[in-house]
Order: C-alpha cells, then structure tokens, then sequence
C-alpha cells in the first residue's frame, strides 16, 4: 500500500512515517518545513529515514494546488494520512488567517484530489480541543459547535468539509480526534519537552493554568495504530476519540517529569486564554470499531519519551530560548 502522509516532517507525522516504512509500506511524504516551529528539527525529524528506499520526500505546501496535484499525478496513492497543520490554540487566536487558510484550504485540496485518483482511504488528525467546555468525558456524538480558539474551530471545519465529500463523493473518511500526544519527536512548545528540558538545564517551567487543570495524554504507538487502521479497514465516514480515558492534572505531569529525571523543575505562572481545564476520553467507541486498547501510563510514557531524549544531539536537549517560551 502507497500511503501520502502530510506533515511527515512535524511530529506525528515523522514518527507514523517511520512507523509504516517499518511495516512496509511505501510513504510519500509531504511537508513544507515552515517556520512555526524551528525547521531545523523538521530536518532532524526526518533525518533517519529520508534515504529509505520506500520514501519519496515531497518539499510542497497543501495549499499550492498545481504542486499537489503533481504529487497525486506522479504517485499511485492508495491511503492518505493528513497530519499537516497549524497547531496551537493561543497561536492561532493570534493569527487567525494563517490557521484557516493552511488548514481548511489544505483540507479541501487533499479530499479533491483524493476523489479524483479514488483514493481508497482518508484518515483526518482532528484534536480533542473541538470538544470545547463540554463536559467530560468526551464522546463522539457530543456537539462541537463551540470551539474555544481558531484552531479547533479549523480542525472542525476539516471534519465537516470531509464528512460533505463522504457523502457526495463516497471518499471514505475515518476522523481521529487525538487527545495529548506523547512520544519521540514531540514538538518542541508542547508541556514534555519543555518539562525535561527545564529538569536538564535548569531552565523555568511556564504554567499557562492551574496545576489542577488536567489532559488526557495518548502515546504515539497507540495513536499509529488507530491510523494504520483507518487506512487499511477503512470506514464510509467515522468520527473516533483516540485518548487514554485517564486525566492526569498538571501537578501530577509535573511531578512525573521530576520523578522520572531525579531533578527539581522550576516553575512560574502565566495564564494564556483559551485553555480547557479538563480532558478526557471516552473510548469505548474506538474500542468496538477497531479494537484501540491503550495500555501505557503516564510514568511509562514520560520514561520512554526521556529515555529518547538522553540519546539525541547536544544541540536538540539543549534547544533554544525560543523553543521554551
């Protein structure tokens, strides 16, 4: 199976193309190695498998129809995997333009495409942040008309514009709704990252919210398998919550990060807008349709993410200021 993966070079998107050239598959990857976060780790992100026999390296932009269209014509893509996007609440409440542009238009070029190569599955990287001041947990039938920023109000946008070319089109589309990702390659802004770094370096850990706050954190294996399985068992259209179902407050991340490392963590308070206090998972749908069964605690996640940590170049734990803010 020839799989497009978009946003190969950003976090998830790296680790699930190294995931499926593991098993096999032929992965063309696209991304356009902006700048909203350091392109240099994108680079790095890739790094490992770029010269892959199975991968083919696409340096194009979801929103440049002519190059996307170049890719669908000169690839035999069988399953696509869009990851590509921009991220973050705060951010995109900043910059609202880029955030829909990038990640609505991008959306609608992809399921176009893929309609008119009869692509055989589509698998969308929503967020949990759709779920807005819902209260937990969060199931798939709730409504999600009240986002609480751009971003999730975008990645809403991409589930509606999708469910329209299932039902038009019959381009089957399966939704994964990700809760707190973890894993190696995490972006550099997101809370571990910050955290280890922060124990390694002394650096301030900064609390956007109350150590009360709590998220529902996902290991990156369980999330590549919840794709892979969208992809190959694919779904006329479905919307699946793909988190762990066990919050864990910020107070309680913090001292794992400590517990995990063996060092204290600096810490100082900033409240941002648009934070959700609470997240949390109901999974029970995913379970019956394609047998998601997270297994990995919190501890085990942050040692696994730590223990990828210790083994990479001086310059990526050290990171930059910019990369702490």
């Amino acid at each position: 199976m020839k799989i497009l993966v978009t946003g190969c070079a950003g976090f998830i998107g790296s680790d699930l193309t190294e995931y499926f050239l593991n098993k096999g598959y032929e992965v063309v990857g696209i991304d356009n190695f902006n700048n909203f976060y350091d392109p240099k780790i994108k680079e790095f992100n890739i790094s490992e498998f770029k010269e892959h026999s199975k991968f083919k390296l696409c340096r194009t932009d979801i929103t440049d129809r002519v190059a996307l269209w170049k890719v669908f014509e000169e690839n035999e893509i069988e399953g696509i995997a869009h990851f590509a996007a921009y991220a973050g609440v705060t951010q995109s409440n900043a910059d609202p333009n880029t955030w829909v542009y990038n990640n609505i238009d991008g959306t609608s070029n992809l399921a176009e495409f893929a309609v008119k190569k009869g692509v055989k599955s589509f698998v969308f990287s929503s967020t949990s942040s759709v779920y807005g001041a819902n209260t937990v947990p969060y199931k798939e039938e709730m409504s999600t008309d009240g986002p609480l920023g751009i971003y999730p109000a975008s990645k809403k946008a991409g589930e509606v514009l999708l469910y329209a070319y299932s039902s038009c089109f019959n381009l089957n589309v399966t939704i994964l709704r990700f809760f707190n990702p973890i894993g190696p390659r995490l972006r550099p802004d997101m809370a571990i990252p910050k955290l280890i770094r922060a124990a390694e370096y002394g650096y301030t850990f900064t609390l956007y919210q109350g150590t009360e706050s709590s998220r529902d954190y996902t290991y990156i294996q369980h999330m590549m398998e919840a794709v892979e399985a969208g992809l190959t068992k694919p779904f006329k259209y479905e919307v699946l919550n793909i988190g762990s179902s066990n919050p864990v407050t910020l107070k309680d991340l913090l001292e794992s990060a400590e517990r995990v490392t063996g060092k204290k963590i600096k810490t100082v308070r900033e409240d941002r807008p648009g934070q959700m206090q609470v997240t949390c998972a109901d999974t029970g749908k995913a379970k019956r349709l394609i047998g998601y069964s997270p297994t990995i605690t919190l501890d085990q996640m942050m040692e696994k993410y730590y223990d990828w940590f210790l083994k990479q170049p001086e310059w990526y734990k050290k990171g930059e200021k910019s990369w702490t803010v």
